[in-house]
């Protein structure tokens, strides 16, 4: 996969709750599933950042993920599944940092980074998660915009 869908209203979310929550970080699950050489956003799950420290990282509220899970899992379409996630960085850097790094422990999921600067989010960068011999990489996603 090269590229992740995103509709204009996704994006424009995201942005906001980036905005609400700086300058901690903010952080939701993203559904969706593969679309030809791109992954296909179809949900944006808002969860609650539990991290002790929401200044400088975020932690995924449990509850939120296996309620996710769950609800695809019971889904008999099952199209759906969780692709990834996003959250927001308020130093204003739009790169995955050493902490996000340290905390991937499912290689493949895209990782989507607002970068919140001065309360204002920029554009947003995706990237997804390799595994590589030294640890974990981040490969770049070209995001694609949809009405």
């Amino acid at each position: 996969m090269t590229a992740l869908r995103l509709s204009v209203a996704q994006l424009a979310r995201l942005a906001e709750l980036g905005q609400a929550a700086w300058p901690r970080e903010a952080c939701a699950l993203l559904v969706g599933h593969a679309d030809g050489d791109a992954l296909q956003v179809t949900e944006v799950v808002l969860a609650n950042n539990i991290s002790t420290d929401p200044d400088r990282e975020f932690e995924l509220d449990p509850a939120v993920h296996f309620a996710t899970l769950r609800r695809l899992r019971d889904d008999p379409a099952r199209t759906n599944s969780i692709i990834g996630h996003w959250h927001s960085h308020p130093n204003g850097r739009d790169a995955p940092s050493a902490k996000d790094a340290a905390m991937v422990s499912d290689p493949g999921l895209v990782w989507l980074i607002s970068a919140v600067h001065d309360g204002r989010a920029l554009a947003p960068r995706a990237f997804r998660a390799i595994s590589q011999e030294t640890g974990f990489a981040f490969l770049p996603l070209t995001i694609e915009q949809q009405d």
